[in-house]
């Protein structure tokens, strides 16, 4: 079976703790230069397909999405809030694998105490790749951790980093379309993989926590909570 991988990242190199709800992206398009892509962000429980609506999306405002072509060119996407996601849209203008990301460092501090994790402040990651044509390219790591999955003899292949160094030891838990859960553990490279059990969007997800206390913004914080998802779509 022919696999496409279609990436979205949201990444977190620590265990997932108590919060089950999380972002993820999807993209949907042609394939073909020079018609437009649709980018959507969703926000729920992707392992029961739940996902939330109205004014629970307003948190997404700052979630900031650009995608990079293969000459590393890097164009913002502007987005739109709907009932249901955000929705931007970009236009490829010649074959290639394009890098769309999304980022948000500018989130307010958080009370998560009912979440055991204290007072927080949030940082978001999110990543995907659309390919027109084809691609010889591999993706380049660009967040503060991130991850990039490609297509291997042993199905797909994740790569784990942590300010542009392999992670080691990074928990990823595999979420498939169906629910199935699995977490990996990478090696000393950063890596990981497993093999899909069905086609669709498979969503990876790890994190970081740096107890190191700060101020943001005025506010006193007792963490630093980043997360990354990637959605894999597998047809």
């Amino acid at each position: 079976m022919k696999k496409n991988i279609i990436l979205l990242c949201s990444l977190i190199m620590m265990p997932i703790l108590t919060m089950a709800h999380g972002y993820w992206l999807e993209v949907k398009g042609s394939g073909k230069a020079g018609e437009p892509v649709k980018v959507q962000i969703f926000y729920g429980e992707y392992n029961n397909q739940g996902r939330m609506k109205g004014k629970s999306l307003d948190k997404m405002a700052d979630i900031k999405l650009f995608v990079i072509d293969e000459a590393g060119n890097r164009s913002d996407i502007q987005t739109a809030q709907t009932e249901t996601h955000w929705e931007g849209s970009f236009t490829p203008k010649t074959d290639g694998l394009y890098q769309v990301l999304g980022i948000n460092e500018t989130r307010e501090v958080q009370d998560w105490t009912k979440h055991n994790l204290g007072i927080v402040r949030p940082m978001q990651y999110l990543r995907t790749t659309y390919l027109v044509g084809k691609s010889s390219n591999s993706q380049k790591n660009t967040n503060f951790i991130d991850i990039i999955a490609s297509e291997s003899d042993n199905g797909v292949t994740l790569t784990a980093f942590k300010n542009n160094v392999p992670a080691d030891k990074a928990k990823l838990t595999v979420i498939s379309p169906d629910g199935w859960e699995k977490a990996k553990i990478t090696s000393e490279r950063g890596r990981a993989s497993f093999v899909p059990i069905t086609k669709g969007l498979y969503l990876i997800e790890s994190e970081i926590i740096d107890k190191t206390p700060g101020e943001y913004k005025g506010k006193p914080y007792d963490s630093i909570r980043y997360h990354v998802e990637t959605t894999i779509e597998i047809k």
